[in-house]
């Protein structure tokens, strides 16, 4: 059922009541980080960067103590609680729970996300991903993404993003019309979408419509052109979603039947502000479809533009109190509201659209999905250690994705010996900041062999030599890069690549590569990888399973299909 804003007169009476600057603050996102903890003020929205739970708790209490209108509380919880909330519990990417091949399981990582999370006081989140990962070289998506093929990729993100809104926390599905078939990367300038409108709707629309179908409360425009439902300007150039009215207007809006909320993406990434300039680019969002701006610089400056926008016509007062009816309305349909508060009634339309609502004293009351599915069950009441249960959901997912790409050779399981000797090979870009990766690989090799040394970065020339005189029985090679934004390449690069030169995988001492974090390792090096196993990210459990896994001693067999990529 799709999900439906509805704008009510209670609504509209509280945005009349405010000036300029205040419904420039209700269209706005900022981030913590750049407003200042000491110079909280109302705005519509705040994003949270990685915090303590403590921390996180006081700077959400001053924020709401300084809100007439209830701000929405976000973060970018991608797949799971723990990258964003110090101490929640962590889960591998959305690529590995791609590869555990579960709705179910991805319905309940979405649930305990909504738990841990909105017991601190968020209520939306910048996720999930439904892009395809399509091109293996791009920069953004990679492990980000649940899958290449569009059923997949809307099964596991919308089994997560149901698992979200059914628990309490408003869900964003991201980045329409569609990243990952590109190696450009739109922090830094504008991808082109080049796919035709057949294989576009075939494609990422596809996984677009089926989770607006499914009740997507929000959709994230990527700074991202798609030529083929859109018009070049007089430079030759295709406009990014966030400013083109023909995507977000004509495209989502009227063909796909999206009602629910349209929020940018960070409005300083180049792929926009690359287009046009800043201030444009901000009024424009709004003009021609957002609803809210994310990480707009909020000083005095960006008001005065604003201003000068409006006094110049780009940006009216009738856009500014349309989308801030809009967004005071989903406060209101969502629960932010108290029921005798300033807007009130509404229990009817949140109750038909299956929302879960949170109740001041912390309760919550789900109208739709009362049982909550757990790992592929559907048991009745709550979980009696909540803690314990995340942590196990978090590993049974860890173990189920741990993945054997490629074994030309039957090379796994290995069988370690307490005479074996053991050469773990460390090939990853930034390899100093997985310093913790590194030891718990070290520890858990030493569990199965004999002798464990680790080399990092050795240089092509060290391996050859050891791998020619067969120095250890095996070598095990941690390998590849892994995503981070702005930095417009994924894949195992600079000097330290050169470590793939040589030839030593060819002089007989076996080797196993493990890609922790980039997917696609083995489509670069198709000839030289005899053996490879892909982790799709670590948390703390994952270096355990791997060597187990490895080594066939592990629960269940290590899995060999390949559910998110060739």
């Amino acid at each position: 059922m799709k999900y439906r804003i509805i704008v009510t007169d209670s609504a509209r009476r509280i945005v009349e009541e405010m000036d300029f600057r205040r419904l420039l603050k209700q269209v706005c996102c900022p981030t913590l980080g750049h407003v200042g903890a000491e110079r909280l003020e109302e705005f519509g929205a705040m994003f949270f960067h990685p915090m303590d739970r403590a921390e996180l708790r006081e700077a959400i209490r001053r924020l709401k103590d300084v809100s007439e209108v209830p701000p929405f509380i976000v973060s970018d919880m991608e797949c799971g609680p723990g990258n964003m909330i110090r101490g929640a519990t962590r889960f591998t990417s959305m690529m590995g729970l791609s590869q555990a091949n579960s709705e179910e399981l991805a319905y309940e990582v979405g649930r305990i996300a909504a738990a841990e999370a909105g017991e601190i006081g968020f209520n939306w989140t910048f996720s999930p991903v439904a892009d395809m990962a399509s091109d293996a070289d791009s920069p953004v998506v990679s492990t980000r993404s649940a899958g290449h093929k569009p059923e997949q990729v809307a099964k596991i993100a919308g089994g997560y993003m149901n698992g979200l809104q059914e628990n309490g926390m408003m869900a964003t599905i991201k980045h329409f019309p569609g990243d990952g078939f590109s190696s450009w990367d739109q922090h830094l300038t504008t991808p082109n979408l080049p796919l035709d409108a057949a294989s576009w709707r075939n494609g990422p629309g596809r996984v677009f419509q089926e989770l607006i179908d499914r009740g997507a409360m929000t959709v994230m425009p990527g700074h991202i052109a798609l030529p083929a439902f859109d018009e070049p300007d007089a430079r030759g150039l295709y406009p990014p979603a966030t400013v083109s009215r023909k995507l977000l207007i004509e495209l989502l809006r009227q063909d796909m039947g999206f009602e629910g909320l349209i929020v940018s993406d960070a409005i300083n990434m180049g792929g926009v502000v690359g287009y046009m300039n800043y201030y444009d680019a901000c009024a424009a969002a709004l003009t021609n479809g957002c609803d809210m701006l994310l990480f707009p610089q909020m000083d005095e400056r960006f008001y005065a533009e604003m201003e000068r926008r409006h006094s110049e016509g780009s940006l009216t007062l009738e856009t500014l109190r349309d989308r801030a009816s809009r967004i005071v309305s989903l406060k209101a349909q969502f629960g932010l509201f108290e029921a005798n508060g300033a807007i009130a009634g509404q229990e009817r339309e949140r109750s038909e659209q299956g929302i879960a609502v949170r109740q001041p004293e912390g309760q919550e009351i789900t109208a739709r999905n009362s049982t909550a599915r757990i790992a592929g069950a559907e048991r009745e009441g709550a979980v009696p250690d909540k803690a314990a249960h995340a942590a196990a959901v978090a590993e049974a997912v860890s173990e189920r994705s741990i993945t054997v790409v490629r074994d030309r050779d039957g090379l796994l399981p290995y069988r370690f010996t307490p005479a074996t000797k053991v050469l773990h090979v460390v090939i990853v870009n930034n390899h100093d900041r997985y310093g913790e990766l590194w030891d718990r690989m070290k520890r858990e090799i030493a569990k199965h062999a004999g002798t464990v040394d680790q080399w990092l970065d050795p240089g092509p020339d060290a391996l050859f030599q050891v791998a020619a005189d067969q120095a250890y029985d095996v070598i095990i090679c941690s390998i590849g890069g892994r995503l981070s934004y702005g930095l417009n390449v994924v894949r195992l690069h600079d000097e330290v690549a050169r470590n793939m030169m040589g030839g030593w995988t060819k002089l007989g001492t076996p080797v196993i590569f493990v890609a922790h974090f980039h997917p696609f390792v083995h489509k670069e090096y198709a000839a030289s990888i005899d053996t490879i196993v892909n982790t799709y990210g670590d948390i703390d459990c994952t270096a355990e399973q791997l060597l187990k896994a490895i080594a066939g001693t592990g629960e269940r067999p290590i899995n060999a299909r390949l559910f998110a990529h060739d």
